[in-house]
């Protein structure tokens, strides 16, 4: 039933009989692994997919952000070894993500193929689409095969919704890191017509996406903020960057696809632009305050916003109190959907995994009697 669930909850008329749920669980360790699906993933990797239904059944998963689920492919490492840093197939330094890795990151750089530019002046000067010059056919032809294998991935466990990391403000940190881009920013003239550039990428990619056969929502991504609020500004966000939302969102909106924004940090002052955009629901981290969101946009997607710093905790009673408190606010807005922010990753042991998961599912049903 998980993924006929969460694509009711994408709907405005949403009403089923408990709320639905949506986890990274791609850093789980490789014990919690073991744990609740009896596979060791190291030993048995062509049983890396079945490993993963097998969670998305146990942790009654509805929603996948940005992708399906692991496979007999997908690179893993033993980081029982102890080492902290290995090399990926593309010879790039990983740190640990449960059994998988994660790219280790230059000041944000997420882009670390890119050469970073020397200057203000060169980053100010920056030709996206030299680097990105893939037209709308060539962008719909590569989603159209990624968003089949999601779906294969799956196999209608639950549904994997897509997405666009770098919607505006994140191509410049994932090119030019964070310090460059702050310095970058005060140059607001010729910031803005960076911007205008970057924009035209994610435009070509909104509306590649739109056109793939079948989609039925998708996740634009944004990290505005940090967790003490915004970096500029934010009328500076305001002239620079959500001007450019509305034709980003554009195509989805045509399709009536409901578009889901997520940005890292405290992202509250920026909900009613995100929402006057175009955006249908907002994936916030445990920074942001649920309550006046639910309260000020009950109609609205919300998911989160628990923090997985508190699961990985020594104190259960912290957990209650987290989870409780989430839930309880979260499930007066009728989409509302649970979600750990930041995953359900390594550190967080096996008995509060256990905890977590029993405590969810009953609040998760008790909170639609």
């Amino acid at each position: 039933m998980s993924q006929e669930l969460g694509l009711e909850l994408l709907q405005p008329t949403y009403h089923e009989p408990r709320i639905p749920v949506m986890e990274h669980m791609g850093g789980l360790s490789r014990e919690a692994i073991r744990h609740f699906t009896g596979i060791d993933p190291l030993r048995e990797r062509h049983r890396i997919n079945e490993a993963f239904h097998k969670i998305v059944e146990v942790f009654e998963i509805d929603l996948l952000w940005g992708g399906g689920l692991p496979d007999e492919q997908s690179e893993v490492f033993d980081w029982d070894d102890g080492e902290k840093v290995k090399r990926n197939r593309k010879g790039h330094q990983s740190v640990q993500w449960g059994i998988f890795s994660a790219e280790h990151q230059e000041d944000g750089r997420h882009f670390t193929h890119i050469p970073k530019p020397p200057s203000v002046d060169a980053a100010l000067d920056f030709q996206p689409l030299s680097h990105f010059p893939k037209s709308v056919e060539d962008y719909r032809r590569d989603f159209t095969a990624s968003y089949a294998a999601m779906l294969q991935s799956t196999g209608g466990s639950a549904y994997p919704i897509p997405q666009h990391y770098t919607t505006c403000f994140h191509w410049a940190l994932a090119i030019f890191g964070f310090e460059l881009l702050c310095e970058a920013g005060m140059e607001e003239e010729r910031f803005h017509a960076l911007m205008e550039r970057f924009a035209e990428i994610s435009v070509r990619v909104a509306q590649a996406w739109s056109q793939v056969d079948g989609l039925k929502a998708f996740i634009l991504h944004d990290d505005l903020t940090m967790t003490s609020g915004p970096i500029f500004p934010p009328q500076w966000y305001r002239d620079h960057i959500f001007v450019h939302y509305p034709a980003i969102f554009e195509p989805f909106r045509e399709k009536r696809i409901p578009v889901i924004f997520c940005s890292d940090g405290n992202c509250s002052e920026f909900a009613d632009d995100i929402f006057a955009a175009g955006a249908e629901g907002l994936n916030i981290e445990y920074s942001v305050d649920l309550e006046p969101l639910v309260r000020n946009h009950p109609d609205k997607i919300f998911i989160g916003n628990i923090n997985s710093a508190t699961l990985a905790s020594d104190s259960p009673s912290l957990i209650e109190r987290e989870v409780r408190h989430c839930i309880e606010i979260g499930k007066r807005a009728p989409r509302f959907v649970c979600n750990v922010g930041g995953g359900l990753v390594h550190t967080i042991p096996v008995q509060n995994l256990e905890y977590y998961l029993t405590l969810r599912k009953h609040l998760c049903r008790q909170a639609r009697l």
